[in-house]
């Protein structure tokens, strides 16, 4: 994603933002770059699960949020700082309950030159990364929300 030339809303460049790591909010989303989702990529399941169960959660979610902005007068929402270092904590506490940090593996991004070594997935199995990114959708609590 950092080969992309993403800038977000204050002008940052993400390769630029995540040089010391990235930072993701379920996985699905990035603070500072209102309603860009994605799929499939740093902090969501994705290494470690069957690929089309992954992208099937993740773009359900993704869907059903599209579909709750709509019916809710929703302009768009951007995922709050605090959320997104919430989650990153999150997939550092899931990952220390694994032998990941004990190699240098794809796992941690050990497999690319001059990336920092840190998880690049959730560990806690796709249920529960599916319960947990459900429950975000139905509060909306780690967005900051706004309606057209």
């Amino acid at each position: 994603m950092t080969q992309l030339g993403l800038e977000s809303i204050q002008g940052a460049k993400l390769q630029d933002e995540w040089i010391s790591g990235a930072n993701t909010y379920l996985g699905t989303s990035i603070s500072g770059y209102p309603n860009m989702f994605h799929i499939y990529g740093a902090h969501g399941p994705t290494l470690l699960c069957n690929g089309p169960s992954a992208v099937e959660v993740q773009g359900r979610w993704i869907v059903d949020l599209v579909d709750k902005m709509q019916r809710n007068g929703i302009k768009y929402v951007n995922p709050k700082h605090e959320a997104a270092q919430q989650w990153k904590k999150h997939i550092l506490e899931l990952n220390n309950r694994t032998l990941f940090p004990t190699t240098r593996s794809t796992y941690m991004g050990g497999g690319i030159p001059g990336k920092v070594y840190e998880p690049v997935s959730y560990s806690g199995g796709l249920p529960m990364y599916k319960a947990e990114i459900r429950q975000a959708l139905d509060s909306m609590e780690g967005f900051d929300v706004v309606t057209a």
